[in-house]
């Protein structure tokens, strides 16, 4: 798995990420760049602000 990066570098092409806030409650979320809004939203369509790393997100377990 992959080690946290910083947030500047996360990828705006559309695909779900995991990002989180460094010293917040919220610790994970799932977000996704809007290039219509030009605002990184949350899976409720939420903006969400204040991301300070993130991760690719890991592929399915295999069964």
């Amino acid at each position: 798995m992959s080690e946290w990066q910083p947030f500047s570098t996360a990828p705006k092409n559309g695909e779900e990420i995991l990002a989180c806030k460094a010293g917040s409650e919220e610790v994970v979320e799932l977000i996704s760049w809007n290039p219509i809004l030009q605002a990184w939203l949350d899976r409720n369509a939420e903006p969400y602000h204040g991301a300070t790393h993130w991760l690719p997100i890991p592929p399915t377990p295999k069964h």
